[in-house]
C-alpha cells in the first residue's frame, strides 16, 4: 500500500512537471513580450513613422482640400483683383506707379515691384562719395541710398538723353504726399509715352525723397525725416542752426548735411550735374528760384517752369524765412534749380506740372543750339 501511495506521488509530480515546462516555451508568449521590449527599448524611426504614416493623410485629405472652396465662393474671386495692378504692368504703367498704391495704404513703399527693371545700388565710392554717374550710365531704376530709418531712396531715368532734368518729389515727406503722386504720375506718362521724351534729354525722378516721413502720413510728424530734421532746411547753402516753418521753429539738423538724404541726394546731383533740378512742394502756389550765387539760370528756369504750368514766378518767398534750401545749394553749383511750390496741398496737379516738364525739356534740349520749341 505505502508502495503504490509512493508510486501515485512520483507520476503525479512528473506529469506537474511537463506542464510547467510547456507553458515557458508557448509561442504566444514569446511574440508577445519580442514587441514590448524592442519597443521600450529602441523607439527607433520605426515606431515614430508609422503613428506620423497614419496622421497624415486623414488630417490633409480633409480639412485643407474640401473645406477651403466649399464656404468660401470670393476666393477664386480675388486673386485677379490682387494681381492685376502688381503683375502685369510690364508694357504700359511704369513699376513706380505702383509705388503710389501701395504707399497709400501702407505709407512707406519699400521696394519697388518685381515686375520693373532691374535696380542696381550705385554703390559709395572710396572715399565715401557716390562715383560719378553719366546719363546714359545711369540705370533706369535704382537706388542711391538710404533714410534715416533705413528705407530706400529710389530713383527712375526715363530717356536716353545726355542732358538731365531731374524731378524730386516728397522731401516733406507724408506732409505733402501730393507731391510724390505727382512725381509718380509723371514717371507713368513717360514711361507709357517716351516719344514726348526728347532724344537729348534724360528725365531722373525721384518720387520720394523723404521716406521716414512718408510712413508717418499727412500730419506735421510727416514732413519730417526718421531724426526729426526738416530735409529742406538741412543743405549747406544759408544754412542756420535756428529754422522757421511758417512761425514755428524746426528743426535744421545740427550742421548741414547731417541727415542721410540730403547727403545721398547732393552726392547724387553732384555726380550727374543735371541740366535742371525741380523740388515740388505745396502749397505756397509760386515757382520760387534758388538762389545762392549761382550763374543766374534758376531765375529763367523759375520763369520757364511758371509761365508754362500758370503758377506765379519772379519773386522770392517771403511768407517766412527759409535757410538751408535744396534749390539754393544747387543754384551754387552753377544748376538752375526751382521749388514748385503747388496751389493744393491734396491735388497733385499732374496737367500743368506736364506742360512745363515738356516747355523745361525744350528749354535745356535747346541751350548752345538753335532750336524751336
Amino acid at each position: 500500500m505505502i508502495k503504490k501511495i509512493f508510486y501515485s506521488l512520483i507520476i503525479l509530480l512528473s506529469l506537474a512537471g511537463c506542464q510547467v515546462e510547456e507553458a515557458t516555451v508557448l509561442p504566444t508568449r514569446i511574440s508577445l513580450q519580442i514587441p514590448t521590449e524592442t519597443a521600450t527599448a529602441t523607439p527607433s524611426p520605426t515606431l515614430t513613422s508609422t503613428p506620423t504614416l497614419t496622421i497624415t493623410p486623414s488630417v490633409t485629405a480633409s480639412p485643407t482640400i474640401t473645406n477651403t472652396p466649399t464656404p468660401d465662393p470670393d476666393v477664386p474671386t480675388r486673386p485677379p483683383v490682387t494681381r492685376t495692378p502688381t503683375t502685369p504692368p510690364t508694357s504700359t504703367p511704369p513699376p513706380v506707379i505702383q509705388v503710389t498704391p501701395f504707399a497709400t495704404s501702407t505709407p512707406f513703399a519699400p521696394d519697388p515691384p518685381q515686375d520693373q527693371p532691374e535696380i542696381f545700388i550705385i554703390p559709395p565710392a572710396d572715399d565715401g562719395s557716390a562715383p560719378a554717374a553719366q546719363p546714359l550710365t545711369l540705370p533706369p531704376a535704382f537706388y542711391y541710398g538710404r533714410s534715416a530709418e533705413g528705407r530706400e531712396l529710389f530713383a527712375r531715368r526715363v530717356g536716353n538723353g545726355t542732358r538731365v532734368i531731374m524731378l524730386v518729389g516728397g522731401i516733406h515727406g507724408g506732409f505733402e504726399a501730393n507731391t510724390v503722386d505727382l512725381v509718380n504720375q509723371l514717371i507713368a506718362h513717360f514711361e507709357a509715352n517716351p516719344a514726348q521724351i526728347s532724344p537729348a534729354i534724360s528725365l531722373v525722378m525721384i518720387p520720394n525723397a523723404n521716406p521716414d516721413g512718408y510712413a508717418r502720413g499727412n500730419v506735421l510728424f510727416g514732413r519730417y525725416n526718421g531724426n526729426g530734421v526738416d530735409l529742406n532746411r538741412n543743405w549747406d547753402c544759408g544754412w542756420e542752426p535756428v529754422a522757421y516753418f511758417g512761425q514755428q521753429t524746426v528743426n535744421p539738423g545740427p550742421l548741414p548735411f547731417s541727415e542721410p538724404e540730403s547727403q545721398a541726394l547732393a552726392a547724387l546731383i553732384n555726380d550727374v550735374r543735371p541740366s535742371a533740378v525741380l523740388f515740388y512742394h505745396s502749397a505756397a502756389n509760386g515757382v520760387f528760384a534758388g538762389d545762392c550765387g549761382g550763374d543766374g539760370r534758376s531765375q529763367v528756369l523759375a520763369q520757364v517752369v511758371g509761365a508754362a504750368a500758370g503758377y506765379p514766378f519772379g519773386s522770392p518767398f517771403v511768407a517766412y524765412p527759409v535757410s538751408g534750401t535744396a534749390p539754393s545749394w544747387v543754384d551754387s553749383l552753377n544748376i538752375a534749380a526751382v521749388d514748385v511750390e503747388l496751389n493744393s496741398a491734396t491735388l497733385p496737379e499732374f496737367d500743368r506740372n506736364l506742360r512745363a516738364v515738356q516747355a523745361l525739356q525744350c528749354w535745356v534740349a535747346s541751350e548752345g543750339a538753335q532750336l524751336s520749341c
